[in-house]
């Protein structure tokens, strides 16, 4: 029973691999026989060896090495086309005194240079891990190339079908000049508009062979009944040529080619169809990955799978063949007809490729032009409906537009202009894009958002009114030319509103800004000028070194400008700007008390007396460290003539201040009331003398003295609370 298990899942494997490679073998001869057509028809022959040893060597090498055996070598059909455009290029420059076996010799050289090009690209991009870098090329310029390359497939298919060649939209009305002229391409174009119509709504991918063959065999009833046989449908153009010139054997090796006379100032010359070559198969690549990762659910690491495909296909054309990628709609369909991981599905595909090219070369020349037309005209629509219909609902008008640009810049100007055209919308479209970004993540007054140092109540009650002075901007992202001139205005245009006339600091916090380009310095250069000219200070905070050089480089300057500050971090410039208020408020100078004139307010003169009973005075020098990060909190400390900050370590290991006070405040309440490890680094930012409350002196005060403990639990209470409040406006500041 099991060895019958076996068997049948071995047939089943075998069997899927075989019709999986049959449908790759007839789609990569259609490709074939598009590339070898016109003058190059008769060797149509050496076109099928180049695509059948791409898929025997590329499809060998991906069962060994890819990390999905569901992964089925097809003549990727995005750079098809492109070899078509190169083809015709070099056939053109080529000397009419050459013969048409050197003719045939420059373009299987220019063929094999240019898969090996595109191998090494995959190649080196995936052993540098580069691959996600092709992830910044908009999806819509993306989108534009490929529909661009449904239409060069389209045009190419026609030139196989019909002897007209297209000069532009203009010239498609020679297809309509006779009936005659109609027939040649109207039943192929019909076929392939059938097929796309039926896979819209069913799968029917594994019918495709069927739909081949019914097709090609209602082609020889029809011809038949009207008379006509297999020498005049060959005559007349409807069928492929018999294959007068065959490949010696399968492989040609590429050196043996270089050696036979090949001019290679011709060959360079076609050098940006090689660029173009490159720049798709890399698209196409990372597209097809995701595609086939998707439909087999594998997380397929792009950058391996570019290794592989790469010195695959540099291997491949070596030994004399074409480009050649995993198919998505044929990889898919080996998933679906046999969904669990064997490697006899790819060895079965290139023994079906072997036995074609062995035992059924001489069948091609049966085969109508018009089954091969419908196919690749099936893909072509396919390009074409995909981007060019359905993208309308994949993008927004603006990144859609983009497309239909770069198609009709491919139809009237060339495919090659295009790619060029499609890198310079995605270079606009980005900036047009990011320009609308808000730059600016919030603003907040200096009411709404005050620095982390802790002020008496009489300083405080003055920031609180004055704050209004104060303007913060958080800026974000990156600021070029765009998002730096919204940033101008924005800044500016709060001068315009009636509650911003006493506007006196502009404070621009850096720190989540990604990078500056020239073009920006320029606005806030133009910012600080306009700023110096009402006499208001602008701050910056949080600039790293490289940023900062930019901007001084850009014309800021630092030295000179006294209305220019900068700050390292936020905290910092809050501060300064702060302090400038205070400075100049009466009121608020000298408003500091020290720990024991607060709590006087509430304590009788006796209780005042005995507080210090249960206080450890202690002197401090500046930089002293008060308390350790997870160090036990067995005490509480109260300034009374320095100043300390308390500071914490962020994501990046570095270390932020976030608090900061002088007389009157206390420290290490948090951890001595929950009784958990600090929370924080404390250090005295200036000398003085500071009081400390044991956890046990507070054990003793609760008994001996509890009117006296309720009072300094009270106090700290309200510290406690003042603080919460004021992270709460803060939060609800930025949030």
């Amino acid at each position: 029973m099991h060895m019958n298990v076996v068997r049948s899942s071995i047939l089943h494997t075998l069997a899927t691999g075989f019709f999986t490679g049959l449908i790759t073998v007839i789609i990569s001869i259609s490709y074939a026989s598009l590339i070898f057509s016109g003058e190059l028809e008769p060797y149509l022959g050496h076109g099928i060896a180049l695509s059948i040893v791409g898929i025997v060597i590329v499809g060998l090498m991906q069962v060994l090495f890819s990390q999905s055996s569901h992964f089925i070598a097809q003549v990727d059909d995005d750079t098809a086309p492109v070899f078509v455009l190169m083809t015709g290029f070099l056939l053109a420059a080529l000397p009419a005194t050459l013969s048409l076996d050197q003719a045939l010799t420059h373009v299987l050289a220019a063929v094999l240079i240019a898969t090996l090009v595109a191998g090494f690209t995959l190649a080196i991009v995936g052993f540098f891990k580069l691959g996600s870098l092709l992830q910044f090329l908009p999806y819509s310029a993306v989108g534009g190339y490929f529909a661009a390359v449904g239409w060069l497939l389209l045009i190419s298919t026609l030139d196989l079908l019909v002897p007209y060649k297209f000069t532009g939209p203009a010239g498609l009305y020679g297809l309509f000049e006779s009936g005659e002229m109609i027939l040649k391409w109207l039943p192929a174009l019909l076929l392939a508009g059938a097929l796309r119509y039926l896979s819209s709504r069913f799968n029917i991918a594994s019918l495709l062979v069927f739909a081949i063959l019914g097709s090609t065999l209602l082609f020889y009833v029809v011809a038949f009944s009207l008379g006509s046989d297999v020498n005049q449908l060959q005559a007349s153009g409807l069928l492929t040529q018999p294959l007068s010139s065959k490949p010696d054997g399968l492989f040609t090796p590429i050196l043996g080619l270089l050696s036979e006379g090949v001019n290679f100032s011709i060959l360079s010359d076609n050098s940006a169809s090689i660029a173009t070559i490159s720049l798709m198969a890399l698209l196409s690549f990372t597209l097809s990955v995701s595609a086939i990762g998707l439909s087999a659910r594998q997380e397929l690491d792009p950058n391996k799978e570019l290794k592989v495909a790469g010195i695959a296909n540099v291997t491949s054309a070596l030994f004399g063949g074409l480009f050649t990628l995993p198919s998505v709609s044929t990889s898919k369909l080996s998933y679906e007809l046999h969904p669990a991981e064997s490697k006899l599905l790819g060895f079965a595909c290139a023994v079906t490729a072997l036995l074609v090219f062995y035992l059924g070369l001489d069948l091609i020349a049966y085969v109508p032009k018009m089954v091969f037309a419908a196919l690749l005209f099936y893909i072509a629509l396919g390009f074409l409906v995909e981007w060019l219909v359905k993208g309308y609902r994949k993008f927004g008008a603006l990144e859609y537009s983009v497309i239909p640009i770069i198609l009709v810049v491919s139809i009237f100007s060339g495919f090659l202009q295009s790619i060029l055209f499609g890198i310079v919308a995605a270079i606009v479209l980005f900036a047009v894009n990011y320009s609308q970004t808000k730059v600016v993540k919030y603003q907040a007054s200096g009411s709404q958002l005050r620095s982390n140092l802790v002020r008496p109540s009489e300083q405080s009650s003055v920031l609180r009114k004055q704050g209004q002075r104060i303007r913060l901007f958080k800026l974000q992202g990156f600021l070029f030319f765009g998002t730096a001139g919204s940033l101008y205005r924005e800044v500016m245009s709060v001068f315009e509103t009636s509650s911003m006339t006493q506007l006196d600091y502009i404070v621009l916090d850096f720190s989540q800004v990604l990078g500056v380009d020239s073009s920006a310095t320029l606005n806030f250069e133009r910012l600080a000028q306009r700023l110096k000219d009402r006499k208001v200070n602008l701050v910056l905070t949080g600039l790293r070194p490289e940023l900062l050089d930019k901007l001084i480089h850009g014309g800021f300057d630092l030295e000179f400008n006294p209305l220019l500050q900068e700050f390292s971090d936020i905290d910092q410039g809050l501060e300064w700007c702060e302090n400038q208020i205070l400075d100049a408020n009466p009121v608020a100078l000298g408003a500091s008390k020290s720990v024991l004139e607060l709590i006087a307010g509430d304590l009788l003169a006796e209780e005042r007396r005995r507080l210090e009973m249960y206080l450890v005075k202690r002197s401090v020098q500046q930089g002293e460290l008060l308390t350790d990060l997870g160090e036990t909190a067995n005490d509480v400390y109260f300034l009374e003539t320095c100043s300390a900050s308390a500071y914490i370590f962020d994501s990046n290991d570095i270390e932020r201040r976030v608090d900061g006070a002088g007389r009157g405040a206390i420290y290490g309440e948090i951890g001595f009331f929950l009784n958990i490890p600090r929370t924080a680094i404390v250090r005295a930012d200036s000398e003085g003398y500071l009081y400390t409350l044991s956890s046990d002196a507070l054990k003793r005060m609760e008994s001996e003295d509890p009117l006296l403990a309720a009072a300094i639990n009270r106090y700290m209470l309200k510290i406690v609370t003042e603080r919460l409040a004021s992270t709460t406006r803060s939060l609800r500041t930025v949030l």
